[in-house]
């Protein structure tokens, strides 16, 4: 099957009249809470991950609720026969997501030829439940049904299901446009104002899962404010990115400013650091989980292992580390029918280890998301790591290396028939790293649905 004819059936699943767009409405939990559409907090939902809109962005920091609606359910007296009573339907607080894999296929770093392609119609199944309550509190959780064994290659299976991310609230709203709040979660810095998950790209304050299905359980605290909807920040702790014990932990932090703050005209200079003791080493990757609290570790590059006694780096061999992502963020919505997300980053991290070796890892990073008619769309992400160096223990001139790379990119060609609807084309470069040797090449495309209940 070539590409060619991916793009032919992509086409005609786009071309058939009885998916075009704006004939049903999404109806994900908060949908059916606020009465609202899915598109006034995102433009595309997925491929690869949502973006908010400004009133998104506000919803989140509301403690998942519009600032100007307050629900009060209220009890009868003790023993009243037709006292008020709590009756909460169970269908507006969970939402489905199914993702299938029409067609995949990649070429392995360095490999002469691809692999065969290959297909998943059972790939993803994940379970939201959220949402406000009481005056002022808010949650969001996610639960994916997992392969057995950690095995992302492996069937599906009843029992392997994963209580995957956590997001709590108290908030306090001060006026008609403040709002203060504290959280409990074990999402990143950028999830707690909506800057995230999309970003620009390259940012390693936080580093994700495995396969997609799999967070670190790490519970950071944190306080914020949004203040004249145009000031954000952030401050909070949060222990081990590969572990759950306090005993090192680091300190995150975001602040933002808007110049321009509507989903007309929204513009950000945003702000995310990590600072501390307890993070994934930059030269490491996490591997597989161990009594889904533990993560095992392998090399994110090549021969880094040999310089530190045949094992890779740990969360336990940082002596200090810092992470620092700056952005700036461009974006508007339904300009006729247009929409645009712009991105671009620098990112600044280094690890100093326990061994006295240190890591620095700096790049560059821009995104465009472009969506037509809330329809068909374009994400574009390309980025460069332009400083990559490692010094080992040995502290000698030859112990100092760099890691050679290429150019990054990755693509999505969507089309979006509903709000709650998605198919999408992607391809992009992988790569293979290793000190002082060149990078090897590799590539990898997947045809999929993606849709919300």
């Amino acid at each position: 099957m070539s590409r060619a004819l991916l793009l032919a059936v992509m086409s005609a699943l786009g071309a058939s009249p009885a998916v075009a767009a704006g004939r049903s409405n999404a109806v994900p939990l908060f949908a059916r809470q606020t009465g609202l559409t899915c598109a006034q907090c995102h433009v595309l939902y997925g491929a690869p991950v949502p973006s908010f809109t400004f009133t998104g962005k506000k919803f989140r920091m509301n403690g998942y609720r519009m600032p100007w609606i307050s629900q009060k359910i209220e009890a009868g007296e003790p023993g009243a026969i037709n006292g008020r009573r709590l009756d909460i339907n169970l269908v507006p607080y969970l939402s489905f997501r199914y993702q299938s894999i029409f067609a995949a296929q990649s070429k392995t770093p360095g490999a002469t030829d691809p692999g065969p392609i290959s297909s998943n119609p059972t790939s993803r199944l994940a379970i939201f439940s959220g949402g406000a309550f009481g005056d002022n509190f808010g949650l969001w959780t996610e639960f994916y049904l997992t392969p057995p064994n950690d095995n992302p290659g492996g069937e599906w299976g009843i029992g392997n299901f994963t209580f995957d991310e956590y997001d709590l609230r108290y908030v306090k709203t001060v006026g008609d446009n403040n709002t203060i709040g504290l959280g409990f979660s074990n999402q990143g810095v950028s999830e707690i104002s909506g800057f995230g998950p999309w970003s620009p790209g390259g940012s390693m304050i936080t580093t994700g899962g495995i396969a997609g299905w799999s967070h670190p359980n790490r519970g950071q605290l944190f306080g914020y404010g949004w203040l004249h909807d145009q000031l954000f920040f952030s401050l909070g702790a949060q222990p081990g990115m590969d572990n759950l014990s306090w005993s090192k932990s680091s300190i995150i932090g975001n602040v933002a400013f808007a110049p321009f703050h509507e989903d007309q005209k929204e513009a950000w200079v945003n702000i995310e650091f990590s600072l501390g003791n307890d993070n994934i080493p930059l030269l490491t990757n996490r591997s597989s989980i161990t009594n889904n609290t533990s993560w095992n570790t392998t090399d994110a590059v090549g021969g880094v292992s040999a310089t530190n006694g045949g094992v890779p780096y740990s969360a336990h061999d940082i002596k200090t580390t810092r992470r620092l992502t700056g952005e700036l963020l461009y974006g508007f919505v339904d300009h006729g029918p247009h929409s645009l997300d712009l991105g671009a980053s620098y990112n600044l991290n280094k690890d100093n280890y326990q061994n006295t070796a240190f890591a620095q890892v700096n790049s560059v990073f821009g995104r465009l998301r472009y969506v037509y008619e809330r329809t068909w769309g374009l994400d574009l992400q390309v980025g460069k790591t332009v400083t990559y160096k490692y010094t080992d223990a040995l502290g000698l001139p030859t112990s100092a290396h760099t890691v050679p790379n290429k150019l990054s990119y990755n693509a999505y060609g969507t089309f979006q028939p509903a709000m709650n609807v998605l198919i999408a084309l992607n391809y992009g470069r992988s790569q293979t790293l290793a000190l002082d040797t060149p990078a090897l090449l590799g590539w990898n495309w997947t045809l999929n649905i993606d849709y919300l209940f």
